[in-house]
């Protein structure tokens, strides 16, 4: 016995929308739990990192004072003479006067302390005097002497010793020391220096993090050896936490790691060591925490599935006869479109249609012919777009440094050094006349680099011995197009930041090659951008991506802006474009091009 075509049209579509919906629901669970733990993982790594840098900021602003004392020749000067002072003597205040001046406005100790071996302890901070003290009594002084005036850095303690009010009832205070050993100008140990900062401050940014953060994962840093660093407190309500340093100690890098908790859940394991403390640091997240959402979502899917599946079906049920085949048509020749088909006839032959499906068969046919005329309009409209634009952007370039050079050509001429003023009249016009050009079309790095070379030689005969600069760019991509102007702002900008401290100044252009990727690099000598500039830089830049068109291109008189968006316009997704500080705090700028899309 056949069955009717809507009966059979209805039990198919019936279980065909269970199987998907099952399956579906499947896949999204699995695929969503996949992209949120991989997600998870990067962001508990990058906060990993955040913790670590921040945390070994603290401890580096420890060091630095630590460091200063050490190397102070007029803190040498008067060791000698402190132990017999008073702490109300104008010797002692001069001494500890010197003590807050390296410390610094910012207090980047909370309590400096100077143990001399002879038996006297010098305190400046947050306690002020100087008083007998029983080395013997001391048990970190070996460790100390044994590292020869590397750091060592302590555990965290607690102590009320440097409260300056309250009762015997006042929970202490905890602090990290950091320790160095101290020498006289002929190389003898004479003592040790003490540096101290609250744990609340060298923890600040973990234990801000976690106030803020609803379900926080925990964190905890071990030292060297597997003690525990932080939490550095934990009351006798809490459970000692498990031993996670054991469990990633034999694991290399910021790996992640899954283990069961002491609840039987799996837990998600992030852990990173600092090659500056050599602490380690463990975040530890809930697997059941980064699920949460997915598995909500699931419930939810699975009944808006079957309530939409259920509403097909009806639908379906219903209009099988009359919309099958026109549709099933029409579906093919939409499925045979393409951008390159769009002004063919791609009208479909319905029979026994609709009046309804004729007219949409018909206005889809004339739909692909009008979208072919208008994409082939806006293609049109937006590469003109792009030219005019692009063409803007350069001519806002602005070469104030001609100024700067005649001025130098009348000091030459007044010299009466011929030879000089005619090299610089030559380079000159020759930078005229490359930036004076009516082509709009790109350049080759050749030709770019040999502006830059003409314009570093005026300013080297303006600036003289206190200017030197260096321009090593391989050959390979000597070739390759760039738009013109794209490296004389940096350079320019560099020149102007980087002479804002002693002579002599350096500016060093080089090329880096990779597999993938090539980048020209501009470092200067200077002090580097400030945090205000970096941040500027980057909310403008956020703002040109936001918002295309022309904007105000002037950052302080900078043209890294400039720069960016022609640069931009230029590699599409392929650039490369970074600024900001080398490891000796100097300013670098990098334009690139990456040869592969990522």
């Amino acid at each position: 016995m056949k069955h009717k075509l809507q009966t059979h049209f209805f039990l198919t579509y019936f279980f065909m929308a269970l199987i998907v919906v099952l399956l579906y629901s499947v896949f999204f669970y699995h695929y969503t739990s996949d992209i949120l733990i991989e997600r998870e993982t990067k962001n508990l790594r990058e906060l990993n990192s955040s913790f670590l840098t921040q945390t070994d900021s603290e401890i580096r602003e420890l060091d630095d004072v630590s460091i200063n004392i050490s190397y102070s020749s007029l803190i040498k000067e008067q060791l000698s003479e402190w132990t017999d002072t008073s702490a109300a003597s104008d010797e002692f205040r001069s001494l500890a006067r010197l003590f807050m001046s390296i410390n610094g406005t910012n207090l980047n100790a909370d309590q400096i302390n100077l143990y001399d071996y002879n038996g006297y302890l010098l305190r400046v901070g947050t306690k002020t005097n100087i008083y007998p003290i029983d080395l013997d009594s001391l048990d970190w002084m070996d460790t100390v002497s044994k590292n020869a005036g590397k750091k060592t850095v302590s555990l965290p303690y607690a102590t009320n010793d440097l409260k300056t009010s309250g009762t015997s009832s006042t929970p202490p205070t905890w602090y990290i020391s950091l320790y160095r050993t101290l020498r006289n100008s002929s190389k003898e140990e004479i003592g040790v220096i003490e540096t101290m900062k609250k744990c609340s401050s060298v923890f600040k940014s973990i234990m801000t993090y976690r106030r803020r953060t609803e379900h926080a994962p925990a964190v905890y840093i071990y030292d060297a050896d597997g003690n525990m660093v932080y939490p550095y407190e934990i009351s006798e309500e809490e459970h000692a936490p498990a031993d996670y340093y054991s469990l990633v100690s034999r694991q290399p890098g910021n790996d992640s790691v899954k283990t069961l908790g002491a609840a039987g859940e799996q837990e998600l394991l992030i852990h990173n060591t600092s090659s500056y403390t050599g602490w380690t640091y463990v975040i530890v997240q809930d697997e059941a925490e980064v699920l949460h959402p997915v598995r909500n979502m699931m419930r939810f899917m699975i009944m808006v599935g079957f309530l939409i599946a259920g509403l097909c079906l009806v639908f379906s049920y219903m209009t099988s006869r009359q919309l099958i085949k026109p549709i099933r048509k029409l579906k093919r020749v939409i499925h045979k479109t393409m951008l390159d088909t769009l002004d063919e006839n791609n009208k479909a032959e319905l029979s026994n249609s609709f009046a309804e499906l004729e007219e949409l068969n018909q206005e889809f046919a004339d739909m692909n012919v009008n979208l072919k005329k208008s994409m082939n309009e806006l293609l049109d409209s937006r590469a003109q777009e792009l030219k005019s634009r692009n063409l803007a952007l350069q001519s806002q370039i602005n070469p104030h440094f001609y100024y700067n050079t005649l001025a130098s050509i009348i000091v030459l001429a007044e010299k009466d050094r011929k030879e000089e003023v005619i090299t610089i009249c030559r380079n000159l016009t020759r930078m005229m006349r490359y930036i004076t050009g009516s082509s709009n079309a790109p350049v080759t790095l050749r030709e770019e680099i040999e502006y830059v070379r003409k314009y570093l030689y005026c300013m080297k005969v303006r600036f003289q011995e206190n200017l030197n600069y260096t321009i090593e760019v391989d050959e390979s991509i000597l070739d390759v197009p760039v738009p013109k102007l794209i490296i004389q702002p940096i350079v320019e900008n560099a020149l102007k930041y980087g002479i804002d401290c002693k002579p002599p100044w350096d500016i060093t252009i080089r090329s880096v090659i990779t597999e993938d990727c090539w980048r020209i690099e501009v470092e200067d000598t200077g002090s580097g951008f400030s945090e205000e500039s970096l941040k500027m830089i980057r909310e403008r830049i956020r703002i040109a991506d936001e918002q295309p068109g022309l904007p105000e291109l002037n950052i302080d008189g900078l043209g890294l802006l400039n720069v960016y968006i022609r640069w931009h316009l230029h590699c599409g997704e392929q650039v490369i474009f970074e600024y900001g500080n080398t490891g000796q705090h100097h300013g670098i700028v990098a334009i690139g091009r990456c040869t592969k899309a990522f």
